[in-house]
């Protein structure tokens, strides 16, 4: 999908693997929040404008922010291109009549609630199902060690274990996949030991 610019805001539509979701990244930051603030329903976002407008465009059922980017998730069977047409007018009207899209207080609120308790198991999926796949190829694993409060340790091993790459790895990879899943997690901590090993990184 192409830029669409309406005065000074510019959105920008971005297809996702998902065919389902897409995002929407605007020139400028609707959070400044670096948080991933999900909703099912506009009474998720109780006095939220946006929110509410967003959700009434038929079919969307699901809203993720994170600084700058919406992701929309549809169960309709309207192309993302006609879809678009009609979020991207809504996006930009509430966004450029500058009210609070989410109070401070909701917003410390969803950033301090507890995980839920099906969050261990959909991590271990995430990190089966398409991070060590990826990292198998070059001899590397990672596995989640526990859970506390909103934060997510995992331990990094075989060829990731003291590489060169695994900050990038963890920043860019792992903790992007946990939080594109689990929006609430906060922290996603490397408790690796990157001394040990081969070719340890921290030496």
């Amino acid at each position: 999908m192409t830029d669409t610019t309406t005065q000074d805001i510019r959105i920008r539509g971005e297809f996702t693997p998902d065919p389902n979701s897409c995002r929407f990244i605007v020139s400028q930051e609707v959070f400044p929040d670096d948080w991933t603030f999900q909703f099912h329903s506009p009474e998720d976002a109780p006095g939220s404008t946006l929110i509410a407008a967003i959700f009434s465009v038929e079919g969307i059922v699901d809203v993720k922010i994170h600084r700058d980017t919406f992701t929309i998730t549809k169960n309709s069977v309207d192309a993302w291109p006609k879809v678009a047409a009609k979020l991207i007018p809504i996006l930009k009207e509430q966004i450029q009549g500058g009210g609070p899209v989410l109070d401070s207080e909701k917003r410390e609120t969803l950033k301090n609630a507890p995980l839920d308790q099906n969050v261990r198991e959909i991590i271990e999926q995430v990190l089966a199902e398409k991070i060590n796949p990826a990292l198998s190829s070059h001899g590397g694993w990672v596995k989640l060690t526990r859970i506390e409060g909103q934060d997510v340790f995992v331990e990094m091993g075989g060829g990731c274990q003291g590489c060169a790459s695994s900050r990038a790895t963890m920043k860019f990879g792992i903790e992007r996949a946990i939080k594109e899943v689990v929006p609430s997690v906060r922290n996603v901590i490397d408790s690796t030991d990157h001394e040990a090993g081969a070719n340890p990184y921290y030496s």
